[in-house]
């Protein structure tokens, strides 16, 4: 007898983002998503939030993301005067069981709703759940958290199903790792790029431009294969010794040049050219820096898989990429510093 194959559900998620980049959350989550091997569908993008239906574990995506709060459970976004009719026909109730405890709290965004009274609106929410349920208040260390994001105008509700540990961020900035270079990435924009790049768990990934390893951190505590590069035999050194400090023992490092590096194929790239006051590219000017290093990278680069490649402004990638085998995706700005501005590009291979 043939066993039926049941569909699961896909489940209607809302991101609470950093806000650190106006978009390169957005993409971090998406990345994420499709690295972990799902779809998705975007239902709504508001400042701050994203909603999008997906079969994806809230669970697994949140041990990958570096610019998000929380991910929760989605039931309802509307403008706050129509909030309590919108939670009366959602099934909130009947999610939450009953055995267990809640906890109420609205989140103002920025400065959005600024007649709203977060308090009393706390309490409306809370005595409208009471009102079909008898449920537990508890505000220390509730069962299930409810949270009203203001955003834009408009509420939008959730339950949240789990936390980013950004504590675990600010524990492995650069200034924290037994080798420091001025120019490293922090660790939340290099897991960033590294998402984006559409980075997989026992897949092969590639840094030519490793540097001190602030991007192979990244990946490797993902769970990737990594492999980095980079002229620098002191740079280098410094590599080996931040990824075993975050204990990752599964990297390759080589010391050459990225034009020259010989290796198998790989499934996604995410680097950062050296570039501005504290980088050193060897002695070449940038412009050809990148124009002869794209043939490599696409040497590397397993067809429909994705290079997440930062320039300084004035160079432009999609120029130079015209004759070689990249589709441009997305282009995001990044201000570095007051005479820096970096561009990310990401590029997927033909």
């Amino acid at each position: 007898m043939q066993k039926a194959i049941v569909s699961e559900k896909m489940k209607r998620l809302a991101f609470f983002l950093s806000g650190e980049h106006p978009t390169l959350p957005v993409s971090e989550v998406i990345g994420a998503i499709e690295a972990e091997g799902f779809s998705y569908e975007i239902d709504e993008k508001l400042d701050q939030v994203l909603i999008l239906k997906t079969k994806a574990d809230p669970t697994d995506i949140s041990r990958r993301l570096g610019m998000c709060h929380w991910i929760g459970e989605h039931f309802c976004t509307c403008p706050s005067e129509e909030l309590m009719k919108c939670i009366g026909s959602s099934d909130l109730v009947d999610f939450l069981p009953q055995s267990e405890t809640i906890a109420v709290r609205v989140k103002r965004i920025k400065k959005y709703s600024p007649r709203v009274d977060t308090q009393g609106l706390s309490k409306k929410i809370a005595d409208k759940l009471l009102e079909e349920i008898n449920y537990s208040v508890d505000l220390e260390s509730p069962d299930n958290e409810i949270v009203c994001l203001l955003t834009e105008e408009k509420c939008v509700l959730t339950v949240i199903r789990k936390r980013i540990d950004r504590e675990f961020l600010n524990e492995r900035k650069p200034s924290k790792r037994p080798s420091v270079h001025p120019s490293t990435m922090q660790p939340n924009l290099a897991r960033a790029l590294v998402n984006i790049a559409r980075t997989s768990k026992n897949e092969r990934f590639l840094d030519p431009f490793c540097g001190v390893g602030g991007i192979l951190i990244e990946a490797g505590l993902i769970g990737a294969n990594t492999i980095g590069a980079d002229i620098n035999s002191e740079l280098l050194q410094g590599a080996e010794k931040n990824l075993s400090q975050l204990k990752i023992k599964d990297y390759d490092l080589r010391i050459c040049d990225a034009r020259e590096l010989e290796i198998e194929k790989v499934d996604a790239i995410a680097t950062d050219p050296p570039y501005g006051r504290q980088a050193s590219t060897g002695g070449s000017e940038l412009n050809e820096l990148y124009k002869s290093t794209f043939p490599a990278l696409a040497r590397f680069l397993k067809s429909g898989k994705y290079l997440c490649i930062t320039a300084p402004s004035e160079i432009n990638l999609e120029k130079l990429t015209k004759n070689q085998p990249f589709d441009l995706e997305e282009k995001h700005q990044n201000q570095v510093h007051k005479s820096l501005t970096r561009e990310i590009y990401v590029f997927k291979r033909e």
